[in-house]
């Protein structure tokens, strides 16, 4: 299975409405689906990020062959433009592992039809890069904006699991599990 955009909008969309009376184990549930959601798509912004980095270059490149340049340029390339970060706000790292794991499957395809795009296509010719640039910027954007949805609902779930087992409404194996 891949995820899309509207797959990570059907994931918040399940994961309400977050009270202290949403069963733990249902709290529990949609947190690693979430916790999932959130590395997939910060492995996509990661993977645009580049791909952002890379026709920024090939834009204000003045070689005559723009694809040596970027070869040459790579290394500072990859080390300035990697954003990464906020792969999971689980606090046990087995499900953020599990949803990497499934990224070395390409289920993150569908996020990345632009990045496809991009590396087929002539960097030389500006008015494609910069189509390109603005469609990867924009996809960028969006997948932010779901990205910090998905980490604002994280961290809803584990307020009220801690509410929850403050009060005695959860075990100690409902925050662990």
């Amino acid at each position: 299975m891949t995820y899309s955009i509207e797959d990570f909008d059907a994931v918040l969309n399940r994961a309400r409405p977050i009270t202290l009376s949403t069963p733990a184990s249902t709290l529990r549930q949609w947190r690693v689906e979430l916790v999932r959601a959130s590395v997939f798509i910060s492995y996509a912004i990661g993977v645009l990020s580049l791909d952002i980095e890379i026709l920024h270059q090939s834009i204000v490149s003045t070689s005559e062959n723009v694809l040596q340049s970027l070869v040459d340029d790579l290394p500072g390339i990859l080390a300035a433009g990697w954003v990464g970060g906020g792969w999971s706000l689980s606090p046990d790292a087995s499900v953020s592992v599990g949803a990497a794991a499934e990224l070395a499957a390409d289920q993150a395809d569908s996020l990345l039809e632009l990045h496809r795009e991009m590396v087929t296509s002539d960097l030389g010719d500006p008015t494609l890069v910069r189509d390109l640039l603005s469609r990867i910027e924009e996809q960028r954007e969006s997948l932010a904006l779901r990205r910090a949805q998905l980490e604002d609902r994280i961290r809803q779930i584990q307020h009220i699991v801690r509410e929850q087992y403050a009060v005695g409404g959860a075990s100690v194996d409902d925050w662990l599990d």
